[in-house]
C-alpha cells in the first residue's frame, strides 16, 4: 500500500507542475514552480520505488538526487514570484544549482551519500556516506535561505497577493518540514529510514493549499475550472476515506484470513455500503419528513421565486394568494391568514387553511392588542415567546389571544415605516418550532411582502383614478387631449375626436404633428413654456366644417417640477355664439320695443297740444292773439320733437369719425370747465385729479367732450347744494380709468341695472336719453361705463378706456 499511495501523490505532483508550467509556458514564476514541483514529483516516485523493490542501493540514489535540486529550485521560485526581487541574485541561483548538481552527481556515482542499504524487520534502512552531512548541512541552508526570502515576500505583500503568498508559505511550511524532519534529521540522528515513507506525505497539504488558492484566489494568475464530474468524483473518493483509513491498518491481518478474491469482494462491499448509506439515509429522511409533516424548504429558492414575483404582480386578488401559499408551503403550518389595514382597523383579505385537523382561527377582524403590539415593536410576535419577557397583564393579555387563535407568528408587513398589515402564522404540522432559518426566511419574505402589498394597493388607486378620469373623459363633450415629454398623443377622447374629425384609435400614440395647428401649437408651446395657455377663440376644421373653439392648454408636473407632458381642453363655441346671438336678437327688439315706446311718448306730447289748437283754429281764425299763441307753441313743440330726434339720432348713430391718439386729459378738463359755472351757481365743491403725465388713448374729442359733459350734468343735478364733486382720472397699465362722484342720493339699488336704458329717468323733466347717449359713446370708444353707490352715500360713474399702443403727441380737436 504505501509505493501506491505515494505512487498516487507523486501523480498529483506531476499534474500540479504540468498543469502550472503549461498555462504560461514563457513565464519564469511559472516555470521555476513547475521545476519545485515535478522535483518533488520524482523524489516522491524515487521514495515509492524504494519501498516497493527492496533496499537496493542503486534506489536509494535517484530519491537523493532529486531532493538535492530542491532547495535551489524553490529559491529561484521565491526570487521570482510575486515579482523579480534583487536579492538573491542570479548568481546566488546559479550556486546553489550548482551545488545541488554536485550533490546529485554525488549520490547518482558514488557511494559518499548512501553507503549500503539493507532491509529490517522494522522495514528498510541505510547507511549514509561521508558527503551525507555536508548534504544535509546544504539542504537546511538552501531551504531555509529560499524561506527566509519567501516569507519576507510574503510579510511585506498587500491585497491579493498577500492572501496568495499566505497560502503558498502554509504549504511549503507544512510540507518541507514534514519532509525534512522524516526524511532528513530523523534518519541523521537515529540512522533508521523505516518512516521516510511519510515525508512525501506532507506535500499533499502543500498540493491541496495550492489549488485552493488557484481556484479561489487565481494564483499565479491562473484559472483551473472544476467540472461537476470531477466535483462529484473527489467526494466520492472523500466518503471513501473512512474506509481507506480501515483497509490501511486491518489489511495485514485480514490477508492472513481471508483468500485474495475474497478480500476484493469484501472491499468492493464495503466501498459500496459507504457510498450508499448516504443516499438511504436522504431517501428515508424525506420520506419519513413528509409522512409527519416536516418541510425542507429551500430558503435561498424560495426566497428567489417569491421576489421574482413580488416584483412582478401588481393585482391585489393575485398577491395575496401567492402570498399564503408560499407561507404555507415553505412552512407546512396549520394556516395562513393576511391582514390589511383600512379605515376601520386590520381586515382578513386572504386565508390558507391546512387541510388536517386543527383549529387555526382568522377572524375578520385582528385583536386590538396584536395589532397595537406590532405598532409599537413593528417587528414579528413569536407566540412562544411573548411571556418569556418581563411577563406583564398585557403580555399575558396578547399571549392569551395568540393562544386563542392558534397563531404561533404574527409577521408585520411594513411599508414607509408603517404597519399596512400583518401575516398570521399557525403551528407546524410536524410539532416542530420555528428555527432562526424559519424566521428569517418569512422576514424576509414579509418585508418584500410589505412593499409588494403597497404597490399593488398604489396601483389599485392609480386604476380605480384612470377609470374615473376615462369615463369622465369620455362622457364631457368638450374636447380632451394629452401628450407625454416625447410628443405623442396619450389621450383623445370621443369629443377630440368627433370636433377634429379624426380617428381616436388612429390618433393615440401618434406624434402630435398629426393634430391640427391650432391644437399642436398650443400643446408643445404649453410643453416649452411649462405654463398653462389660453386661446379664447381659434378656428377649428374637421375636414366638413370649420367651427369656432376656446382652447386650454396646461402643462403636466412631476414631484420634483419635470414637465411630463400637457393637456389640451377645447369645447365648441357654436352653440354659444347661436346663443348670443339669439340673446341679441331678443336684446334689440326689446330695445326697439322700447324706444318705439319712448318715441310715441316724447312725440305725443307736443303733438297733442298742436292738434288742440289745430282743431280750434277753424273757429277762432279771426282771433288773432289766439293765431299768435298757436304759432309760439307750434314752434315751441316742434323744436322739442326736433331736439328730441336729434338726439336719437346720436344715439342710434355714433360718429364714424376717425379715431386718433389723444390724451384724455383734455376732453377731461374741458368738461370741467364748461360746467364750472353752473358748480359755483349751486355752490358745489369741485376736485379735479389727473396724473402728471399724459394719458392717451385712441378716440373722437367731441364724442369724449359730450360723454364727459354729460356725466358731469347728471352729477351737478344729483348733488344738492353746497355738496362735492370729484373727478379722478387714473393710469393702469393697460387702462385708463375716470371716475365721477358726487354726494347725491345716490342711484336705487333696484335701478342701478337701468340707469343706461334710452329714456330711463327718474326727474320729471328729463329725457332720459343723456345716459344712453354716453353708453353709446363709450362703446364705441371700446370703454366700459359702469355706475355704483358709494358706501357713504352718493353715485359713482366710472368709465375704463384701453390705453393705445403708440403715444405720439396729442392731437385737439
Amino acid at each position: 500500500m504505501i509505493p501506491l499511495s505515494l505512487a498516487v501523490v507523486a501523480f498529483a505532483e506531476f499534474a500540479l507542475a504540468l498543469f502550472v508550467w503549461r498555462a504560461r509556458v514563457d513565464s519564469a514564476t511559472n516555470r521555476s514552480f513547475a521545476l519545485f514541483t515535478l522535483l518533488v514529483g520524482v523524489w516522491t516516485i524515487g521514495l515509492a520505488a524504494v519501498f516497493g523493490h527492496g533496499p537496493q542501493l542503486e534506489s536509494w540514489r535517484f530519491p537523493f538526487a532529486a531532493a538535492s535540486f530542491l532547495p535551489a529550485a524553490f529559491l529561484a521560485f521565491a526570487r521570482h514570484y510575486p515579482t523579480l526581487s534583487r536579492w538573491p541574485t542570479r548568481r546566488v541561483s546559479y550556486v546553489n544549482f550548482t551545488l545541488a548538481s554536485l550533490f546529485a552527481t554525488i549520490s547518482l556515482t558514488t557511494d559518499l551519500m548512501v553507503r549500503s542499504a539493507t532491509m529490517t524487520p522494522s522495514g528498510p534502512t541505510r547507511d549514509v556516506g561521508l558527503a551525507y552531512p555536508a548534504f544535509a548541512a546544504y539542504f537546511l541552508s538552501a531551504w531555509i535561505l529560499a524561506l527566509a526570502v519567501f516569507l519576507a515576500k510574503a510579510r511585506g505583500a498587500r491585497g491579493l497577493a498577500r492572501l496568495q503568498l499566505h497560502y503558498l508559505a502554509a504549504g511549503i511550511l507544512i510540507g518541507g518540514t514534514g519532509g525534512i524532519t522524516m526524511n532528513l534529521l530523523v534518519p541523521l540522528l537515529t540512522g533508521s529510514s523505516r518512516y521516510s515513507w511519510i515525508g512525501p506525505l506532507f506535500p499533499v497539504v502543500f498540493i491541496a493549499l495550492v489549488a485552493h488558492a488557484i481556484i479561489r484566489h487565481r494564483l499565479m494568475d491562473l484559472r483551473l475550472v472544476i467540472h461537476r464530474g470531477l466535483t462529484l468524483a473527489i467526494a466520492v473518493l472523500v466518503s471513501l476515506l473512512p474506509v481507506a483509513v480501515f483497509i490501511t491498518f486491518a489489511w495485514p491481518r485480514l490477508s492472513l484470513y481471508l483468500e485474495t478474491h475474497e478480500l476484493v469482494a469484501v472491499l468492493a462491499a464495503i466501498a459500496l455500503v459507504s457510498l450508499l448509506i448516504p443516499f438511504i439515509r436522504d431517501v428515508a429522511g424525506r420520506v419519513l419528513d413528509r409522512y409527519v409533516y416536516r418541510t425542507h424548504a429551500n430558503y435561498q429558492r424560495t426566497v428567489r421565486e417569491a421576489s421574482r414575483a413580488l416584483t412582478r404582480v401588481l393585482d391585489l386578488k393575485a398577491l395575496l394568494p401567492f402570498l399564503t401559499d408560499t407561507v404555507a408551503t415553505s412552512t407546512r403550518c396549520e394556516g395562513v391568514a393576511i391582514y390589511l389595514r383600512d379605515r376601520h382597523g386590520l381586515r382578513r383579505a386572504a386565508r390558507e387553511p391546512r387541510p388536517v385537523q386543527g383549529h387555526f382561527e382568522a377572524p375578520d377582524q385582528a385583536p386590538t392588542r396584536v395589532v397595537a403590539a406590532l405598532d409599537r415593536t413593528r417587528d414579528l410576535l413569536v407566540s412562544e415567546e411573548v411571556m418569556r419577557e418581563r411577563p406583564t397583564e398585557e403580555r399575558r393579555e396578547l399571549h392569551d389571544d395568540l393562544m386563542r387563535l392558534n397563531w404561533s407568528l404574527v409577521l408585520p408587513l411594513i411599508s414607509e415605516d408603517t404597519v399596512i398589515g400583518l401575516i398570521a402564522v399557525g403551528p407546524k404540522l410536524s410539532g416542530d418550532p420555528f428555527y432562526p432559518q424559519d424566521l428569517d426566511l418569512l422576514m424576509t419574505l414579509a418585508n418584500q411582502a410589505g412593499v409588494a402589498v403597497k404597490n399593488a394597493q398604489l396601483y389599485a388607486q392609480v386604476v380605480l383614478a384612470n377609470e374615473y378620469i376615462n369615463r369622465i373623459v369620455a362622457t364631457i363633450e368638450s374636447g380632451v387631449v394629452a401628450i407625454d415629454a416625447a410628443g405623442r398623443i396619450a389621450l383623445f377622447n370621443r369629443a377630440a375626436a368627433q370636433l377634429t374629425g379624426l380617428p381616436a384609435e388612429e390618433t393615440l400614440d401618434q406624434p402630435v404633428a398629426v393634430l391640427p395647428a391650432c391644437l399642436s401649437d398650443a400643446l408643445q408651446g404649453s410643453v416649452a413654456a411649462a405654463r398653462a395657455l389660453t386661446q379664447p377663440e381659434v378656428e377649428l376644421s374637421d375636414g366638413a366644417r370649420t367651427r369656432p373653439i376656446i382652447c386650454t392648454t396646461s402643462p403636466l408636473f412631476d414631484a420634483a417640477g419635470t414637465v411630463l407632458g400637457a393637456v389640451a381642453v377645447f369645447s365648441d363655441l357654436t352653440p354659444l355664439k347661436e346663443l348670443e346671438t339669439g340673446r341679441r336678437r331678443a336684446e334689440r327688439l326689446a330695445y326697439f320695443e322700447m324706444l318705439a315706446s319712448g318715441i310715441a311718448h316724447e312725440i305725443k306730447n307736443p303733438l297733442v297740444a298742436i292738434k288742440t289748437f289745430a282743431q280750434l283754429l277753424p273757429r277762432r281764425h279771426s282771433d288773432e292773439r289766439f293765431i299768435e299763441e298757436f304759432g309760439r307753441i307750434a314752434t315751441r313743440e316742434i323744436q322739442r320733437m326736433e331736439r328730441l330726434l336729434e338726439r336719437l339720432r346720436t344715439l342710434s348713430r355714433p360718429s364714424d369719425r376717425l379715431r386718433q391718439p389723444l390724451d384724455l386729459t383734455i376732453p377731461v378738463t374741458e368738461a370741467v370747465e364748461t360746467m364750472r359755472a353752473a358748480f359755483e351757481e349751486k355752490n358745489l365743491v369741485v376736485t379735479l385729479v389727473t396724473p402728471p403725465t399724459p394719458c392717451m388713448i385712441r378716440g373722437a374729442h367731441a364724442e369724449l367732450g359730450q360723454l364727459f359733459l354729460n356725466l358731469l350734468m347728471n352729477a351737478h343735478e344729483a348733488t344738492p347744494p353746497r355738496g362735492m364733486l370729484r373727478v379722478e382720472l387714473a393710469v393702469t397699465e393697460t387702462h385708463a380709468i375716470v371716475t365721477v362722484l358726487d354726494t347725491g342720493p345716490g342711484v336705487p339699488a333696484e335701478l342701478l341695472d337701468h340707469v343706461f336704458e334710452p329714456f330711463f329717468t327718474t326727474r320729471q323733466r328729463g329725457s332720459g336719453l343723456g345716459l344712453a347717449i354716453c353708453a353709446a359713446i363709450a362703446q364705441t370708444h371700446d370703454a366700459k361705463l359702469k355706475v355704483a353707490n358709494q358706501p357713504a352715500g352718493g353715485a359713482v360713474f366710472t368709465a375704463e378706456f384701453p390705453l393705445a399702443v403708440t403715444a405720439p403727441a396729442p392731437v385737439s380737436a
